[in-house]
């Protein structure tokens, strides 16, 4: 029983750092920092390998303390909590909600965090667009006394553009 709750502790802690992680990205993609944003990247991964790992260590805990209480060795965290909650220990219970609610947290920042890079894409793709197609123009003074708008032969992108 130690061992899962030194795991579940450890899940939480490595979840809130990394929905601390999310709210600094959520700033940086609204600031548009995008050295920031690499610097977060990776720093994402690093936090996801050491959740994963941990991930390991509170499946086998789960497993182990489930055996112990005669449930399957498949069960959930909150099957687990549940049983033992019944035998009146509720801290697997605690942790089991506090987990799920930082969860939520982070599955929200994720998808606005994804939203605003989508439309800051879209908003660069947009943006390279038109200045292609300004720059694919050539202005011709015409026979009618006034500028004529042809495409040109060349495509001629400057790296001020």
């Amino acid at each position: 029983m130690k061992n899962l709750m030194t795991a579940l502790e450890k899940q939480q802690q490595l979840l809130e750092e990394l929905r601390t992680l999310l709210k600094r990205e959520t700033n940086e993609l609204a600031e548009v920092h995008i050295d920031a944003m690499a610097e977060i990247n990776v720093q994402k991964e690093e936090i996801s390998s050491r959740i994963e790992t941990n991930g390991t260590i509170l499946r086998t805990a789960i497993q182990d303390v489930a055996s112990r209480e005669g449930l399957s060795s498949r069960a959930a965290l909150g099957e687990l909590a549940g049983k033992l909650s019944k035998k009146g220990s509720r801290d697997v219970a605690l942790f089991h909600a506090e987990l799920n609610a930082t969860a939520d947290q982070i599955k929200e920042l994720l998808t606005l965090n994804r939203d605003i890079a989508t439309r800051f894409a879209a908003s660069i793709g947009n943006t390279l667009d038109f200045l292609a197609r300004i720059i694919n123009q050539t202005s011709t003074y015409g026979a009618s006394g006034s500028y004529q708008q042809r495409p040109s032969g060349a495509v001629l992108i400057n790296r001020e553009a």
